[in-house]
């Protein structure tokens, strides 16, 4: 049997997207928060920054169509008794950064930054706003400028929670495990799901809820293929009907796929049907250089294949792969 270990830590280095590989990204960031203190209205509460999403999990991949983002949290001192129509934030979010380098938008759920080279954009920065309630839990400001008034309003969002829940699952070598599959599943979505509804987050949270690592029984080394396998299919048996549920673990516990149509999360099941079998026939192929054309054929050109050799590459007689709890 094939592992293509090597492969796969070598494919997880290609895509790899955090904050400690983009030079450009981390400066455009500190860039955006000294505008935004230098030149916030000094109507606007004090506030304090965090960073959240992949960046803060460590769980980013180099989108495919290379228009990286960021996200930061605005976290106000203020309850939202304090702005019932929470748009009023996120202008002065807004005023504060507009410069003539960047675009910034107010979206439904964020104030986006976005970046130009020529006519194509480059990265962006999504700064969600927030403010904390009596029960100290987190409010996001929800809405845009065409958004009518009663429909601008506060809604439950931990994401500093989420961000400790999920790093907190798994531990040392399980967790860098996760990280990898993670990173790699985001590829193929962004090369084989050819719509955006099916969010990086909601394959984050299935990882966290059904991702178990795997390593070799004999010299245990890690075998992200075969974690990549068994977490697919327990992604593709954890079917109810024609949907796959996936909820956040912290409020306001929505289900991560809801905007997905039915015709969408068809495709998606098909789509992950195929790669469970290419995974499958991977795991079963003794010569690793066939394994890894498999799988190049899911993950992308990134996905690298080793020179074809004279005798296959077979595993340890007898080799099984263990699970190891986070």
């Amino acid at each position: 049997m094939a592992n293509a270990q090597i492969q796969f830590e070598n494919f997880h280095k290609e895509i790899l997207f955090g904050y400690d590989s983009s030079q450009e990204l981390r400066d455009r960031r500190d860039t955006l928060l000294a505008d935004l203190k230098k030149n916030i209205s000094k109507d606007a509460p004090a506030y304090i920054h965090f960073t959240q999403g992949s960046y803060a999990l460590n769980t980013g991949a180099h989108p495919n169509d290379g228009n990286p983002d960021m996200d930061i949290g605005i976290l106000f001192e203020c309850s939202p008794e304090d702005y019932p129509d929470p748009l009023k934030l996120k202008k002065y979010v807004r005023d504060a950064l507009e410069r003539h380098n960047r675009t910034v938008d107010i979206r439904s759920p964020c104030v986006t930054a976005t970046y130009h080279r020529g006519d194509e954009a480059t990265h962006h920065i999504d700064m969600a706003v927030y403010s904390s309630n009596a029960a100290d839990q987190t409010q996001l400001a929800w809405g845009r400028d065409s958004t009518p008034r009663e429909e601008r309003i506060w809604k439950p969002s931990e994401a500093r929670e989420l961000t400790d829940t999920i790093t907190n699952r798994f531990s040392g070598n399980d967790r860098d495990q996760f990280r990898r599959c993670v990173r790699a599943l985001k590829r193929w979505r962004d090369l084989k799901v050819g719509h955006k509804n099916t969010p990086s987050i909601g394959l984050t949270v299935a990882a966290y809820n059904w991702f178990v690592a795997r390593y070799d029984a004999t010299d245990g080394k890690p075998r992200d293929l075969t974690a990549m396998h068994d977490f697919v299919n327990a992604m593709l048996g954890r079917w109810a009907g024609s949907r796959l549920y996936v909820y956040l673990p912290v409020a306001p516990y929505s289900d991560l796929f809801e905007r997905m149509s039915d015709v969408q999360m068809r495709d998606l099941k098909g789509r992950l049907e195929t790669l469970r079998d290419a995974l499958a026939e991977a795991e079963a192929q003794p010569d690793t250089h066939e394994a890894c054309k498999t799988l190049q054929k899911q993950f992308g050109d990134d996905f690298p294949v080793p020179e074809k050799s004279d005798t296959t590459k077979l595993a340890s007689a007898g080799v099984s792969t263990s699970g190891r709890s986070a």
